[in-house]
């Protein structure tokens, strides 16, 4: 038998029937939730993966130094701050990776925050390893010089009010240069004692010289001229100047000042450039029969400065002269005359204030003559002033 078949009543619409939802079709909504946690999770992985200074032991140190999200590790005020760049400096390094870090402040003072990062094995994982940092740099700069060489500068605050109108741009910065020393960065000094005391400047006057403009420091003579007018202050026509060598790289310029015995010996280098176009820069300025213990001189010094050294005995005063970054010479509070006994001993205590720490200077010792019978010294060293 089969089964009857009932026919709709006339008049009455029966809906077609309704198919039961299978349980385990998955709604549209919930795929796309489910699609958005798991791209949230992978990208929750792949941040903290790069951001966490222990990776996996496969990966190198060079992909760890260029993938890392530094954004997690340097410290930016997102109101006030910005990153402003991220530079592989493996030269800098000894040519281990590396990267340079900086950080804008959105201010009137334009400060700068600087980081730099190397990278060390710790149980066979590489790790990021911060290395150096300056934090609030006025007017900062960080440039990798021609010496690979980190030079980092800043406005000196300390400067007089008119100084913009007196000194060039640069000469209104103090520039620190630090160099890669057995494993790690060490503040160094520029060779240079004139016509500037850092690097950065040198390079930047010799740009200048390469686009045709002419200095006053194209040639040996007349830059140990320069010099003893600028430093020594002796008069033009009372410089007496005799080149005794020169083999293109390296000069030698005996300096004498004309009615006085005194004698100095300088050494000239092209420290930045050995080509015709190269400056010349004064990297030794001496007169026989003085020295200067310089035993304390590669770290920065502060006032009250102590020094000492030996002359040849002498009945004349012993003078001592510091110079800031620009050349100028800097006040001292208690003279400038040192003590000296009858073995040509001499000593002294300098005390200064109001100087930007570690910045690059220069110390003058003179002996003049006052009389036909005693001959002058003098010596020329660069310093740390703290």
């Amino acid at each position: 038998m089969t089964k009857a078949q009932h026919e709709p009543l006339p008049g009455i619409q029966v809906p077609p029937p309704i198919r039961p939802r299978s349980k385990w079709r998955p709604r549209v909504l919930t795929i796309i939730l489910s699609l958005l946690l798991l791209l949230a999770l992978a990208h929750f992985i792949a941040v903290h993966h790069v951001a966490s200074p222990s990776q996996a032991s496969g990966q190198s140190c060079n992909s760890l130094i260029h993938n890392a999200d530094y954004t997690q590790l340097v410290p930016v005020e997102p109101k006030t701050q910005r990153m402003a760049a991220v530079q592989f400096v493996n030269a800098v390094t000894g040519g281990q990776p590396s990267a340079l870090i900086q950080v804008e402040d959105l201010g009137s003072q334009q400060k700068l925050d600087v980081y730099l990062y190397d990278c060390i094995r710790q149980q066979d994982k590489p790790t990021l390893n911060l290395i150096f940092k300056q934090q609030g740099l006025i007017k900062g700069t960080v440039d990798i010089t021609q010496a690979n060489s980190l030079s980092i500068g800043q406005i000196d605050t300390t400067l007089p009010a008119d100084s913009d109108t007196l000194l060039l741009p640069l000469q209104q910065s103090v520039f620190q240069e630090y160099a890669w020393q057995n494993g790690s960065l060490h503040q160094v000094a520029f060779p240079g004692l004139y016509p500037v005391t850092s690097r950065s400047e040198a390079e930047a006057l010799q740009d200048e010289a390469n686009n045709n403009q002419v200095l006053p420091w194209s040639e040996p003579v007349a830059t140990a001229e320069q010099m003893a007018q600028d430093l020594f202050q002796w008069s033009g026509n009372a410089i007496h100047a005799t080149l005794k060598d020169n083999n293109g790289s390296e000069a030698h310029v005996l300096l004498e000042k004309k009615n006085t015995h005194i004698e100095v010996a300088v050494t000239l280098d092209r420290l930045i450039q050995t080509d015709r176009k190269g400056l010349w820069w004064v990297t030794n300025a001496q007169s026989p029969g003085i020295s200067l213990d310089q035993t304390q001189f590669n770290t920065p010094l502060s006032s009250p400065l102590q020094i000492q050294g030996n002359v040849i005995p002498t009945h004349e005063k012993v003078i001592a002269t510091l110079f800031n970054h620009t050349l100028t010479s800097i006040p001292l509070q208690n003279g400038n005359n040192l003590q000296t006994d009858s073995s040509g001993h001499f000593a002294g205590t300098l005390t200064y204030t109001n100087l930007i720490p570690d910045q690059p200077g220069l110390l003058l010792i003179t002996v003049y003559p006052k009389s036909s019978d005693e001959e002058g010294r003098l010596f020329l060293t660069n310093l740390f002033l703290d």
